[in-house]
């Protein structure tokens, strides 16, 4: 098959399909199922002593194909083995992962068989080789499971991303050589940085211009919207973007002024809320911004603790602020003003 790939690579259309007509019809469809002749380069690994190989690319670069090709590698090849899937969220998981356009179920050949436990988040290949899946925004649902490989996908949006990381590879631990494949749109997150900064890290960088299959009209729509801006340097290069223009605050001042513990004695500390703007109108609610911050002997201020959380209903955010205060002694808590609520003292 490898060699008539190549062939067929090598010719014109126009002989191209004399020689697809004469094929039976097993021949194309083992022929539309060869993965590496529809890949294009970096969507292969071109190599394999890796721990770690990170797809860091533009949106419609081809990393979830990549990544559900990978992982049908991996559990043809080993019929034992347990293959964790981690996205940001279960919806991710089960949505994007395995039931998305070029998900795991989009990738099935023709003969294989396959079982879809989708309340259990369990993919059976016809091998016996399971796929698991995991939320990140749960990173101990990770601590205990062993596995031979897994898929982690857009860590830049892991809101728990370093336990969450942090327990995945912990439990990487079956056969001589687990490994993770990271597809991810890069964002400027501390995980992100740590993945890209492991010495047995392969990276493989992209845009979306690199796929050959993507509709030419909506590229070229995407480049008139987005082309030449921060945002289409990250979503469609693929760039980190680290700074945001007119910042008050940058990476680099933060990190040279972080310390271990507070070095002076706490003259008060406050826990700082940012609501949802969902408690207002009444509306479902996206991220409640928390902090505690003290400040020192020295009359510094020193961040203790970013204990912001997501998805949470008034009642639910409203208790992440009083652990927050509980657990940081904390004498006042003060929430911004939010779409016309008053701000409150407590």
């Amino acid at each position: 098959m490898g060699a008539l790939s190549e062939r067929l690579a090598l010719l014109s259309v126009a002989d191209r399909n004399l020689v697809l007509d004469r094929l039976t019809e097993p021949q194309r469809r083992a022929l539309a199922e060869h993965w590496p002749l529809w890949a294009h380069d970096g969507q292969l690994a071109g190599r394999d002593d890796w721990r770690v190989w990170l797809i860091r690319a533009g949106r419609g670069f081809g990393k979830t194909r990549a990544g559900a090709e990978w992982v049908s590698a991996v559990a043809r090849a080993r019929p034992d083995a347990r293959i964790a899937l981690v996205g940001a969220t279960m919806d991710d998981v089960r949505q994007v992962m395995v039931e998305g356009h070029s998900g795991l179920i989009a990738v099935v050949r023709g003969h294989e068989s396959f079982v879809w436990l989708r309340g259990e988040g369990e993919f059976r290949f016809a091998n016996g080789a399971r796929a698991f899946a995991y939320s990140a925004d749960v990173p101990d649902s990770l601590r205990g499971p062993e596995h031979h490989a897994a898929w982690a996908d857009e860590i830049g949006k892991w809101r728990r991303g370093d336990a969450a990381w942090d327990n995945l590879m912990l439990g990487l631990r079956i056969g001589d050589r687990p490994q993770v494949l990271v597809t991810t749109t890069p964002r400027p997150t501390r995980l992100m940085r740590r993945v890209m900064a492991m010495p047995d890290c392969v990276e493989t960088r992209g845009r979306t211009h690199d796929n050959p299959h993507l509709d030419a009209g909506w590229v070229a729509q995407m480049d008139a919207m987005y082309g030449g801006t921060r945002l289409g340097r990250q979503e469609l290069e693929g760039e980190m973007i680290d700074e945001v223009v007119g910042a008050l605050w940058s990476r680099a001042g933060l990190e040279a002024r972080r310390v271990r513990a507070v070095p002076v004695a706490t003259v008060r500390v406050v826990v700082g809320v940012d609501p949802p703007a969902g408690t207002a109108t009444g509306e479902g609610g996206d991220a409640c911004g928390i902090v505690a911050v003290a400040r020192g002997a020295d009359d510094f201020a020193y961040v203790l603790e970013d204990a912001s959380v997501a998805g949470l209903s008034p009642e639910g955010w409203a208790r992440a602020v009083a652990d927050c205060a509980l657990r940081h002694g904390a004498d006042r808590d003060r929430t911004r003003p939010s779409l016309g609520r008053q701000p409150g003292d407590a």
